[in-house]
């Protein structure tokens, strides 16, 4: 451009000299163009190159970043649902006929064991019954026998022997049922366990059927746990749990028991139950329990901390450091995820076995920057 110029400008000058009667102040203001012309090409250009100098003296930004290997390693995923502890034998016991209570042989908090008397009814009209066909039959028994000697050597008749026989064995069986009448006024433990409720008093009139002590087996415990039906297909006996009973500060592992296929109609939800094992402490019926259920296991998982997968629309992506000509740099990654729970994410597609994955400084980093790395803590 400078040598254009230039070109033009003496090219001017030399026809102005040139031309008959030239005019040498034209010649003054023409050159003076030329050295004002010269001046802005040497500063644009002075410009240009401190522009390029400026670019190539730039510094390279290398980002600080923390990194991790990502091995194969045992991933579980939980839910957690709250539950209450029950026995499997908590049952009530009632008396089987009415009367008045007379005893109460225990109270609450009182080991029973099966058969042992746990309160009495009023018996006497019975046992004034039974005293009165015991008499009968001893005389019914002595007849009896004197009849059967007697008819062994032919003497006196068959009617009389029979007769004999048949008073006996009739007081026998009277006898026999006022006895099971007298036992039912007695109300005993049909287990080994522990009285929880004591719901009679002396003096009471007791009902039939209508409960008379709570009885709990505390040596088999469970917990009952109502699940939502979206988990139904992924629960099964067997899988694990971890417990928690707040209320004790007491934490146990242990497994499904037991899983209904029925659905709750008025809450959509289906009963899972899960054992209390000896590390649970003294637990009690109706206690809180927290069970979290392990639902989900990958043996040879991919899995990344959950806070350093960015997303931009549908896509998922990280960052991984990768070593290359000698140097650290960011290469970002697409990736499928899975499963996450407790701050940790699976990751089906995109990783490889020992890539490094940027944990820490990834949201300031670029794809393809250079990286100075340190092993994540």
């Amino acid at each position: 451009m400078k040598k254009i110029a230039l070109i033009i400008t003496l090219a001017l000058l030399t026809a102005a000299a040139c031309r008959p009667g030239g005019n040498p102040s034209e010649l003054a203001r023409l050159e003076a163009q030329r050295d004002a012309l010269t001046a802005k090409i040497d500063a644009l250009k002075a410009r240009m190159a401190e522009g390029r100098n400026g670019a190539s003296a730039r510094p390279e930004v290398v980002a600080p970043v923390e990194i991790a290997a990502v091995e194969p390693s045992v991933f579980r995923h939980y839910f957690t649902v709250q539950g209450t502890i029950q026995s499997d034998n908590n049952i009530l016991v009632p008396p089987l006929s009415p009367g008045q209570v007379t005893k109460v042989a225990v109270k609450a908090g009182d080991r029973v064991a099966a058969g042992q008397l746990l309160a009495e009814l009023d018996a006497a009209v019975l046992r004034s019954s039974i005293a009165e066909v015991e008499l009968s039959l001893s005389l019914a028994r002595t007849l009896y026998e004197r009849r059967e000697r007697l008819w062994a050597k032919k003497i006196g008749s068959e009617i009389e022997y029979l007769q004999a026989k048949t008073n006996k064995e009739g007081l026998e069986k009277r006898l026999a049922t006022l006895q099971e009448q007298l036992n039912l006024t007695r109300i005993t433990a049909p287990i080994d366990a522990t009285v929880d409720e004591v719901l009679v008093k002396e003096g009471e009139m007791a009902a039939a059927g209508v409960p008379a002590f709570r009885l709990v087996q505390l040596s088999r415990l469970k917990i009952t746990v109502d699940v939502s039906e979206n988990f139904i297909a992924r629960v099964k006996p067997g899988d694990p749990v971890a417990v928690s009973i707040p209320v004790l500060g007491r934490s146990f592992d242990s497994r499904v028991s037991a899983v209904s296929q029925v659905i709750d109609a008025s809450n959509r939800t289906f009963k899972v139950e899960v054992a209390v094992t000896g590390a649970a402490g003294p637990v009690k019926p109706n206690m809180l329990a927290v069970v979290m259920i392990n639902d989900y296991t990958n043996a040879s998982a991919l899995v990344v901390p959950a806070n350093i997968v960015q997303q931009t629309g549908a896509e998922k992506f990280l960052f991984a450091a990768v070593e290359e000509n000698g140097r650290w740099k960011a290469r970002k990654r697409v990736v499928r995820t899975g499963e996450n729970y407790a701050d940790r994410v699976e990751i089906l597609e995109g990783l490889a076995a020992g890539d490094r994955v940027v944990t820490f400084g990834f949201q300031k980093i670029a794809d393809g920057q250079p990286l100075s790395v340190a092993e994540a803590r």
